[in-house]
C-alpha cells in the first residue's frame, strides 16, 4: 500500500487533537492550542498534552519541524521532548488608549491574544 504524501500547513491552520510526533517517530500528545500573537503574525510553538502525564508542555516554534494536516512533527528527539517545562498561561496586556470620552490616556489594557 502506497501512503500519500501529508500536505504541510501553516500554524494558523493547527486544530486541537493533532498529534504530537517526535523525530524518532513517537507519538508524544495531542495539540491542545497553538501560542501565538495572531493579529501580529508570531508564532511562539505548540501547546500539548502529554500523552503520559497528561501534564500540558510547549514545543517552542524553532523545535517544529513542519506541520500537516495529519501531525506537528519536532526536529527533537522523544528524549528532548521529555525535557520541555510544563507549561504556564500568560496574562497579555498591551499599552494603549484606555478612559473614557475625552479622558482618554494611555495605559495597559487586556489583550484579546
Amino acid at each position: 500500500m502506497v501512503r500519500m504524501a501529508e500536505e504541510q500547513i501553516a500554524w494558523t491552520a493547527v486544530k486541537t487533537g493533532e498529534a504530537v510526533v517526535t523525530s524518532d517517530g513517537a507519538t508524544i500528545g495531542k495539540v491542545v492550542e497553538v501560542a501565538a500573537l495572531a493579529n501580529e503574525d508570531i508564532f511562539h510553538g505548540l501547546v500539548f498534552e502529554h500523552a503520559h502525564s497528561r501534564k500540558h508542555y510547549l514545543a517552542p516554534a524553532a523545535d517544529i519541524e513542519r506541520i500537516t494536516t495529519d501531525a506537528a512533527h519536532l526536529s527533537v528527539t522523544k528524549e528532548q521532548a521529555d525535557q520541555y517545562e510544563e507549561f504556564q498561561q500568560l496574562h497579555i496586556s498591551r499599552l494603549g488608549l484606555i478612559g473614557v470620552f475625552r479622558w482618554r490616556h494611555f495605559g495597559w489594557k487586556d489583550s484579546n491574544e
